[in-house]
């Protein structure tokens, strides 16, 4: 299971709270984007959104001033998808083939190759990438049933 930036967090006692829904891929990943923005925006909250499906975290959307790689030094409200590929190396080939990969940085979680890249506060654009990721790397479709769940980690301290 790729819980982990997730489980990262967690272990550290940052999870302030969390809410979770099901719904088909396209629709959920619309609402959920805009949830997020309309709860954390106005005041800079951190947040880690999982979308998983059958119990298993595929993408994780976060706000960038929780990886490292992306971080900026104002960490303002933005929209950054994060790639871990656990055990995952035909989804990893196939990542790698896609005309957007070479724009995400890379990095290395306990050896787990990840790619991340930050979209702004771009709603549109993080669907468009999410969509076109979960469709061409993992073959879902935007009438799959995924689990959303949003995880609040407080105000962003600068």
């Amino acid at each position: 299971m790729k819980k982990i930036l997730f489980t990262v967090l967690a272990t550290l006692g940052i999870n302030i709270g969390a809410k979770s829904q099901t719904e088909r891929l396209d629709s959920g990943l619309k609402n959920i984007l805009k949830i997020t923005a309309d709860r954390f925006e106005n005041n800079n909250h951190a947040f880690l959104i999982n979308l998983a499906k059958d119990n298993v975290v595929t993408v994780q959307i976060v706000h960038g001033a929780l990886i490292e790689q992306i971080s900026t030094p104002t960490n303002e409200f933005n929209f950054s998808i994060n790639l871990p590929f656990d055990n995952e190396q035909e989804e990893l080939t196939k990542f790698k083939e896609l005309k957007i990969s070479d724009e995400f940085k890379y990095y290395e979680f306990d050896g787990i190759p990840c790619y991340v890249m930050n979209f702004g506060n771009d709603q549109k654009l993080t669907y468009e990438i999410v969509l076109d990721v979960l469709r061409e790397v993992y073959h879902f479709e935007k009438s799959d049933i995924f689990e959303f769940e949003i995880f609040d980690q407080g105000p962003i301290r600068r």
